[in-house]
């Protein structure tokens, strides 16, 4: 049996695969609830980065993709420089903790950060900062409510076997049906976990009324599990065809 060679990710790679997503973020594919910008083509192709170049370097790629793309279009970074890490940047982070969610190290950050961030998300800025500082007082329950389907089902599925040992397998192993499935998850676990401190810095900067928070949070309920299907469709075939390419593997992917 021959062996399998890995490899760090080239530097060759890191650089296209930025030029990539520099490139892609002119494109948009869908408009910010509440205007101001719009999620770039790149954004999926982040997401999808750790697959091909593992963590780190999807990491580097993905910033340096996000760097470009705020000179290209500043309209898909609306926040600067802190938008080339929220919208940029972190999807590529969150995803690929998530499908390293059987590594201790990347698990603790992973479970750290869906913690953090479901706090955060319930209390900035509708109580922190909150009506002291000019925001509306949140409905409750509804408030508290329409943000458990972005957290409290993946929680629960991160502190199972499934999440920190199945998904991690099947994405790796399985094959048809099941690695599609095994696949969306790992995805959308991370994109909510990405959605989280995309979306609250905006209703803090531009002081969004909590109905208009309400509207967008309804919004991205539906079309964030849709996105999930269209980044799952693109990945599977990629990685196969690497899989298939005969090119050495690069440490940390899962081709």
């Amino acid at each position: 049996m021959s062996e399998v060679v890995e490899r760090r990710a080239p530097v060759s790679w890191i650089a296209l695969y930025s030029a990539l997503l520099g490139a892609t973020s002119v494109v948009p594919i869908f408009p910010y609830v509440g205007g101001g910008g719009y999620w770039p083509l790149s954004l999926p192709l982040a997401a999808i980065a750790p697959f091909i170049l593992g963590l780190p370097a999807a990491t580097l790629s993905a910033f340096i993709g996000g760097l470009i793309g705020w000179v290209l279009s500043p309209a898909a970074y609306p926040l600067g420089l802190l938008d080339v890490i929220l919208t940029g940047t972190m999807p590529a982070i969150t995803v690929g903790l998530t499908m390293n969610a059987n590594k201790m190290k990347y698990y603790i950050i992973l479970m750290i950060l869906y913690i953090s961030q479901t706090i955060t998300i319930n209390l900035v800025p509708y109580y922190i900062p909150g009506p002291a500082g000019g925001f509306d007082a949140a409905p409750q329950p509804l408030y508290f409510s329409l943000f458990l389907p972005t957290w409290l089902p993946w929680i629960i599925v991160l502190l199972t076997p499934i999440g920190f040992r199945t998904l991690p397998r099947l994405i790796r192993e399985a094959t048809g049906a099941k690695r599609f499935i095994a696949m969306y998850f790992t995805i959308l676990i991370g994109m909510f976990l990405w959605w989280m401190p995309w979306e609250y810095p905006y209703w803090y900067v531009y002081k969004y009324p909590v109905s208009l928070t309400i509207a967008t949070v309804s919004v991205y309920l539906i079309w964030i599990p849709v996105l999930c299907v269209i980044i799952t469709i693109i990945a599977i075939p990629i990685i196969e065809g690497l899989k298939r390419s005969g090119l050495p593997k690069v440490a940390g992917a899962i081709w």
